[in-house]
């Protein structure tokens, strides 16, 4: 069986030195740009679960929140940012689909070099197993954007101790 093939662009950057700087503690920063509140929350979920499945240890979310401003680039702590510049689920419960352009960047703590860089451009995420009426708009979401963070992250290396 040969390699999945997905609609819409990827690129992904991933820091040279990213081994010798590779972050434990990640804080997943409120997603910004062309994304509805609802799912913007959704999505910065579903990359922080995603860190926790390639063992890192992300900041809770309600912790980011409270000191957000001590949570940036070049701060104390490392930092995931999420910029949407599309986020269509308009046919979320047609086909279960959601197409999105979105651009995610991990910054090493104390540096605003940027240790991964994912960029997808027009890319579907599926939830069409789980959409079925307009009241399972919440998991439907969720599962839509757990999709979007994994293909975000995609290439970021899984945290060893080793």
């Amino acid at each position: 069986m040969g390699q999945l093939h997905y609609p819409g662009t990827t690129d992904f950057t991933l820091d040279p030195g990213f081994d010798k700087r590779r972050p434990a503690e990640v804080a997943v920063l409120p997603a910004s740009g062309t994304v509805s509140e609802d799912a913007a929350t959704a999505l910065r979920e579903g990359l922080r679960s995603r860190l926790l499945d390639l063992h890192y240890a992300p900041v809770r979310l309600g912790e980011v929140d409270r000191a957000l401003a001590d949570f940036k680039p070049g701060g104390a702590s490392a930092v995931m940012e999420i910029h949407v510049d599309r986020w269509d689920d308009a046919n979320l419960f047609g086909d279960g689909t959601v197409r999105f352009t979105a651009e995610v960047r991990l910054f090493g703590a104390g540096s605003r070099d940027v240790l991964y860089r994912a960029r997808l451009t027009d890319v579907p995420a599926q939830a069409s197993f789980v959409a079925r009426t307009m009241e399972d708009r919440p998991k439907t979401l969720g599962q839509a954007a757990a999709e979007a963070a994994e293909r975000l992250l995609e290439k970021l290396p899984v945290k060893s101790d080793l």
